[in-house]
C-alpha cells in the first residue's frame, strides 16, 4: 500500500479595494498577444464587472495588471474612474511569478462552449429572467439571446451536439434544431461537423425536406383539379412523351399543354432527371399526336435506365448543395479582415496565372450577371445600379495591404460562374459533362480554395481527382458506414 503525499499550499492573502484607473498600467510583457475584444464582451464589462483584475503594487504606487488586460481595455476606452481590484503583494518584487500567475489564470478559467452558454441562458429563462435581461447583462443581442433559448430548448439537438467534440456555433446549433424531430439528420450533421462539412451535408438535408414539400403541395394541386398523377418515372410506358415534343397530326403545329389537358393520356409525373413534375402523353399514336423524335427506339427502358437515372438526380442534387456550401465559405473568406501571409501568395498566384495564359474560366466572365452579384455581395454593394462608383471607391479607399483581394474576388467570380453553374455540368463526365480540359481547370480552382481552408465535398473531391462522381455509391458508403458505426456502438455496449 502506498501513500501519497499532499503538499500543502500556504494561501496568499489578498486584499480588495477600489482603485483610481490612472494608477493602473498594463503588464509590459504580457502573454495574451490578441486581447480579442468583441463587442459582446465590452457590453458584458459595460453592463456589470463580475471580476475584478488581480494588480501588484509597484514602488511608484501604481498597480501593475496580472490578470484582466481585456477588462482593462475596456475600462480605458470608457474612461471609468475607479476600477475593482484584487491586490497580490507577495507578487510585487517576484516578477517571475507574475509570468507564472498569468498561465495558471488562464488555465483556471476554461470559457464555456457555446452548447454550454446555450444550455444555461435557457435554464435562466425558464427560471423568469427576459430576454432583454438576459442581454443587458451578457452583451449578447436580444437577437441570439433568442436563438439561444431555443437551441437549449431543443433537448435532442443538445444531446446530439454534447455527443461529439466540436467547437459549434450559435447559428450551427439553430441549424441543428431544425431537424429536432429526425434522429438520422441529426446523426448526419454532427458527424459532418466532425469531417469539415457541415454547410455542405446541412444543405442538403433541406433542401430535400424542401423539394419534398413542394412535390407534395404541386401533387395535392394536380389531383384537386383533376388530373391524373403517376408518382414514379418507372411507372410511365416507354411510349410516354413529354408534351413539349408532341406535335399535331399532321405535325404542323405544337400542342401546349393546356391544350393537351383534354387529352385522356395526359397525365403528371416526375421528369427524367430534375425533381419536377411534367406533363406527358401515355399514349401519342393511339390518341393522334405526332412525335417529334421517334420513341421506342432507345436500347433501354424506363426501368432499366432507373439505375443510371438516379446516379444523374443524386450527383445534381448533391452538387447542388456544394456549390451553395462553398459559395457561403467564399462569402466568410472574402469578408474577412485579415489575411495569413501564405494564403495571400496563393490568391495571387492563383490571380496571376489566370489572367496571363489569358484564361477564360478566370476572365471570360469577369462582369457576368451571376459573378457582378457575387462581388456586389462580398464587397457589400447592395444598390447594384451603383457598383461601378461604389467599388472605385472601396478600392481607392482600401489599405494597399488589401489589395490583391480585389482582382482574386474577380477571378474567383467568373470561374464560379462555370463551375456553380444551374445546369451541374462541372462534376459530370458523361457526354453532358464539361470537357475533359474544362473540368480540369475546375478541379484545379477547387484545389485552390482547399489550400486556403475550404473543405472539399465528396463530389467536389472527385473533380479535384479526376475521378468518376456516383451519388448512389456514395450515399450507400455512407449508409454501410453508419450501420458498422452502430454495430460497433451496440458491441461496445455489451
Amino acid at each position: 500500500m502506498t501513500t501519497e503525499t499532499v503538499e500543502q499550499i500556504t494561501p496568499t492573502t489578498f486584499r480588495f479595494e477600489d482603485v483610481p484607473l490612472s494608477q493602473l498600467t498594463a503588464h509590459p510583457g504580457n502573454v495574451r498577444e490578441d486581447l480579442a475584444v468583441t463587442d459582446r464582451f465590452r457590453r458584458s464589462v459595460r453592463k456589470k464587472l463580475r471580476t475584478p483584475l488581480l494588480v501588484t503594487p509597484q514602488a511608484d504606487g501604481t498597480y501593475k495588471v496580472i490578470d484582466g488586460h481585456r477588462r482593462l481595455l475596456v475600462m480605458i476606452e470608457d474612461k471609468w474612474e475607479t476600477v475593482p481590484v484584487v491586490i497580490d503583494d507577495s507578487r510585487a518584487e517576484d516578477e517571475a511569478g507574475q509570468y507564472v500567475d498569468m498561465v495558471t489564470t488562464a488555465e483556471q478559467r476554461v470559457g464555456l462552449s457555446t452548447r454550454e452558454k446555450a444550455a444555461a441562458l435557457f435554464q435562466a429563462s425558464e427560471l423568469g429572467a427576459g430576454v432583454k435581461a438576459i442581454a443587458s447583462e451578457t452583451g449578447w443581442t436580444q437577437k441570439d439571446v433568442k436563438t439561444a433559448v431555443q437551441v437549449g430548448r431543443a433537448a435532442k439537438s443538445m444531446e446530439a451536439a454534447q455527443s461529439v467534440q466540436y467547437a459549434w456555433t450559435l447559428d450551427q446549433l439553430a441549424a441543428l434544431t431544425e431537424f429536432e424531430d429526425d434522429p438520422e439528420a441529426l446523426a448526419e450533421l454532427t458527424e459532418a461537423a466532425q469531417s469539415g462539412n457541415f454547410a455542405y451535408r446541412l444543405r442538403r438535408l433541406r433542401d430535400d425536406r424542401e423539394e419534398t414539400a413542394r412535390l407534395a403541395k404541386e401533387r395535392a394541386e394536380f389531383v384537386a383539379a383533376g388530373l391524373t398523377v403517376i408518382d414514379e418515372y418507372e411507372a410511365l410506358p416507354d411510349s410516354a412523351t413529354q408534351i413539349h415534343e408532341l406535335l399535331t397530326h399532321d405535325g404542323t403545329k405544337t400542342i401546349s399543354e393546356e391544350e393537351h389537358k383534354t387529352c385522356r393520356g395526359h397525365v403528371m409525373a416526375p421528369g427524367k432527371y430534375g425533381s419536377e413534375w411534367v406533363p406527358y402523353c401515355l399514349k401519342p399514336a393511339l390518341y393522334d399526336h405526332t412525335v417529334r423524335q421517334p420513341y421506342g427506339t432507345t436500347a433501354t427502358t424506363k426501368k432499366e435506365d432507373k439505375e443510371a437515372r438516379q446516379r444523374i438526380i443524386q450527383g445534381n442534387k448533391h452538387y447542388k448543395a456544394a456549390t451553395a456550401a462553398r459559395r457561403e465559405w467564399l462569402n466568410t473568406w472574402m469578408t474577412r479582415k485579415t489575411f495569413p501571409r501564405d494564403a495571400q501568395v496563393i490568391m495571387a498566384r492563383f490571380v496571376a496565372e489566370a489572367t496571363l495564359r489569358g484564361d477564360d474560366l478566370g476572365i471570360g466572365d469577369i462582369s457576368s450577371e451571376d459573378g457582378s452579384r457575387m462581388v456586389r455581395e462580398w464587397l457589400g454593394i447592395a444598390d447594384a445600379s451603383r457598383a461601378g462608383t461604389m467599388t472605385a471607391e472601396i478600392v481607392a479607399k482600401a489599405d494597399a495591404r488589401r489589395l490583391f483581394l480585389y482582382p482574386f474576388m474577380a477571378v474567383v467570380a467568373s470561374y464560379e460562374k462555370t463551375t456553380g453553374h444551374k445546369d451541374n455540368r462541372a462534376w459530370r463526365t458523361d457526354r453532358h459533362g464539361l470537357s475533359d480540359r474544362t473540368r480540369e481547370r475546375i478541379g484545379a480552382y477547387l484545389s485552390m480554395l482547399v489550400q486556403l481552408g475550404h473543405s472539399a465535398t465528396p463530389i467536389e473531391q472527385a473533380i479535384i481527382d479526376g475521378e468518376e462522381y456516383d451519388g448512389t455509391e456514395h450515399a450507400a458508403k455512407v449508409s454501410a458506414e453508419k450501420a458498422q458505426e452502430s454495430g460497433q456502438d451496440q458491441l461496445d455496449a455489451q
